[in-house]
């Protein structure tokens, strides 16, 4: 329990008071002093006396104010939370207040919200009225994926009388997943993938030649290979049928996942590592709907294995396996995770490695895509530094400027070499700008996919 700031004027003005009786004291005094008077007179004994009696009704009222509410039971809070949160994007929490009183109660209201939860428009003073309800909502901004934990609901109640504020803390502690931003995916749910794919600026590649898995029987349209004539059907039909051909279903799609400090850089409030959870949950998507299994393994840090599923409902359950992986400050080593990886997975599959290639680590990277490639086809998806495109883009004035931008160019160039090394011994590079990793993933996979090779 605290004073009010009702309370604190009324004592500013007691004092006001007191420093006016002590002032016509004084002057009491030396006026009689003077006449060779008694000290004191009626006039000043009035004054005083009326002091005296303001100092009393100030105490009982606000002795009165303070025992009449030693505890609000009346007053109760509800929290209402999303059911789940997407890093970066902003979302409403809403608390409902509700007093059980026969009078108006005002309160400052504030959440104790986790670290990983940036709030705003908190604190907030509402008055609610008589026996009735009131709603506060405010928004927040998820930082950091994972569990976020909210604490209790604390208000500073004002008394009756509005002379004091007593602190209360109410309703029950609350957890909501932060999650990676799923957006896209909720939105491929309803809508087609084909048309989904486009609005995010990916094109679909035409298959060269025939597919690997016969889909139906049709008629010979303008364009077929006379390889696709199915000459059985065609005689007993007499007319030309061709058969038609889908894309190889079954298949295995595994992402590795660098866990490591390569991607614990930041361009913008989202991390390169969640921006690598963002292209691997959607290109996850894309193959799920594609009809193949998806498979997950981190490393360099929280070491992870999801073998692979298969169906688009089990996108849930990426999510839940990858919500609440974070990156550490440990140095990747891709020869120990590749071979940790043939020791899990035997059969053939697209692995996909997202990570952020730089020259030192080309021996140790060369020697663990040549050994996965032995068996499996390997991609390696690799994320470009923003602020490396800013600088070149910085103009030159002054020699620093020039030391600068060599240094950069220098850096870009030996950068590339590892990435041409890599894709001249068969493997499949992307080099991408963090917010444009997602795109180019998923059309390096559809390409894969038309072309037969998986």
């Amino acid at each position: 329990m605290r004073p009010s700031r009702t309370l604190l004027r009324l004592l500013l003005l007691w004092l006001v008071m007191a420093i006016v009786v002590f002032a016509v004291r004084v002057m009491t005094v030396q006026s009689a002093a003077e006449a060779d008077m008694l000290v004191g007179s009626s006039q000043f004994s009035d004054i005083e006396t009326a002091w005296a009696l303001v100092s009393t009704i100030l105490v009982l009222v606000a002795v009165f104010d303070l025992f009449r509410h030693r505890r609000f039971w009346k007053l109760s809070v509800v929290r209402e939370l999303p059911h789940s949160l997407a890093l970066g994007v902003h979302a409403p929490v809403t608390l409902e207040l509700r007093n059980g009183y026969a009078f108006p109660v005002t309160v400052d209201v504030t959440d104790l919200y986790p670290r990983c939860i940036e709030a705003q428009e908190l604190p907030v003073t509402v008055t609610i009225a008589p026996e009735s309800k009131k709603k506060v909502t405010y928004p927040v901004l998820p930082i950091t994926r994972g569990p976020a934990t909210f604490g209790q609901t604390c208000m500073r109640v004002n008394t009756r009388w509005g002379l004091w504020q007593r602190l209360e803390k109410l309703g029950d502690e609350e957890t909501v997943k932060v999650y990676p931003n799923f957006a896209p995916i909720a939105n491929s749910a309803s809508i087609g993938l084909e048309h989904q794919v486009a609005q995010l600026g990916i094109h679909l590649q035409q298959r060269r030649g025939e597919g690997s898995d016969f889909h139906q029987l049709r008629e010979f349209r303008e364009g077929d290979s006379l390889r696709q004539i199915d000459w059985k059907a065609t005689s007993r039909q007499r007319k030309p049928i061709s058969r038609e051909y889908q894309d190889e279903r079954d298949q295995d799609v595994v992402f590795m996942l660098d866990c490591g400090r390569r991607l614990r850089s930041k361009d913008d409030h989202i991390s390169h590592f969640d921006h690598a959870l963002n292209a691997l949950l959607l290109t996850s998507y894309v193959a799920l709907r594609q009809g193949d299994a998806v498979g997950i393994m981190s490393f360099a840090g929280d070491q992870r294995w999801l073998s692979p599923i298969k169906g688009p409902a089990r996108i849930n359950t990426i999510l839940n396996q990858l919500y609440d992986l974070h990156s550490s400050t440990d140095t990747s080593d891709y020869l120990q995770a590749a071979e940790q990886f043939l020791q899990r997975s035997t059969k053939r599959s697209l692995v996909i490695l997202i990570t952020n290639v730089r020259e030192e680590d080309v021996e140790d990277l060369a020697t663990a895509v040549e050994l996965l490639r032995k068996k499996h086809i390997v991609m390696v998806a690799s994320l470009r530094d923003v602020y490396l495109d800013q600088l070149l883009e910085k103009p030159v004035s002054s020699f620093n400027d020039a030391l600068t931008f060599c240094g950069t160019t220098d850096h870009i160039r030996r950068r590339r070499r590892v990435l041409a090394q890599l894709q001249g011994k068969g493997t499949i590079i992307t080099d991408s700008l963090p917010y444009h990793l997602h795109i180019d993933l998923v059309n390096e996979y559809l390409k894969l996919k038309r072309s037969g090779r998986l």
